[in-house]
């Protein structure tokens, strides 16, 4: 059964099916299932479903369901982590099935670098470790997690094990790709709904939170002023989220206090900015700036 793009649905307001593209199905929106029996009620993955749909990084079919335990294809994740970063963007593709319901989402994919070594099988039916392909492909540009992976420290890991690792797919028993037994890098079982609605809606927070704590780094860093070994500035105060400094030199210093500050900063060489949502530990925004005293330049350490 094709499905189509839910972009439509929220132009046809009073359709109950969503259309798009070619082919006769679509599927259900959150506002539109709610009327509807759900199969993931009781689903492990129940609350990333929702978050999913709402989302709209995932879809329900239009007999209300998700279909959990379904298999996703290429098409299926391709779209998905597009969504996840809300591209716009795209180039065109040769060779793409005509008239595949996904087309302008691989022709996004490609340009973000997504598709990057993938051969483009929209209707194939992916192993963890394919997904996993992908998922690193997508994050380079938030965490630069492909130039991570080809690194020395990663470059013997299976992707799964290192997607696995970094908490963006879900554990699960099986066998590493040489066959070697695991109780959480599986790597070729077939990926279904649920574990996809799980890994994008931990995509989805990671990169909206990305995004949030820019928005304090860069309140962070018009405020700051260098003047004769003296930093003043002002460090936001947010609910959600939390900004340390660290200064490091002839000795080392943390500070984390909300609202103006001045600090002599004359024995320091470096300061380090991190921002994490409170309660957490992976930063959000990871900064340096190298060069203290002389000036205020800095570049992103994100990992």
């Amino acid at each position: 059964m094709k499905r189509k793009s839910f972009f439509l649905a929220l132009l046809l307001a009073t359709a109950t099916v969503a259309g798009g593209g070619v082919g006769e199905s679509a599927f259900v929106f959150a506002a539109q299932a709610n009327q509807a029996v759900k199969d993931y009620q009781n689903h492990v993955h129940k609350a990333d479903i929702e978050y999913a749909v709402k989302n709209q990084l995932m879809w329900l079919f239009p007999d209300g369901n998700f279909r959990p335990d379904q298999t996703i294809t290429q098409a299926d994740l391709v779209v998905g982590l597009v969504q996840v970063k809300g591209l716009k963007e795209g180039v065109a593709i040769k060779d793409f099935p005509a008239g595949h319901w996904a087309k302008t989402y691989y022709e996004r994919a490609v340009k973000d670098g997504i598709l990057k070594d993938v051969a483009v099988e929209p209707n194939k039916v992916l192993t963890r470790e394919e997904a996993a392909f992908l998922v690193i492909n997508a994050w380079e540009s938030v965490r630069k997690s492909r130039t991570r992976k080809d690194s020395e420290l990663f470059k013997n890991h299976s992707y799964i094990q290192y997607t696995v690792s970094s908490g963006w797919i879900v554990p699960k028993e099986g066998h590493f790709p040489n066959g070697v037994l695991t109780n959480k890098f599986d790597s070729k079982t077939l990926v279904n709904r649920g574990d996809a609605a799980s890994s994008l809606r931990k995509l989805h927070e990671d990169y909206i939170g990305i995004q949030d704590a820019e928005i304090i780094f860069n309140q962070f860093h018009q405020s700051l002023t260098l003047s004769k070994g003296v930093l003043s500035g002002f460090i936001p105060n947010n609910g959600k989220y939390s900004l340390n400094i660290n200064f490091y030199g002839q000795k080392v210093q943390d500070y984390e206090k909300v609202g103006k500050f001045s600090l002599n900063i004359s024995n320091y060489s470096e300061m380090i900015i991190r921002i994490v949502r409170k309660g957490e530990a992976v930063p959000l925004v990871y900064n340096q700036y190298a060069n203290l005293p002389e000036d205020l330049k800095y570049k992103s350490i994100r990992w």
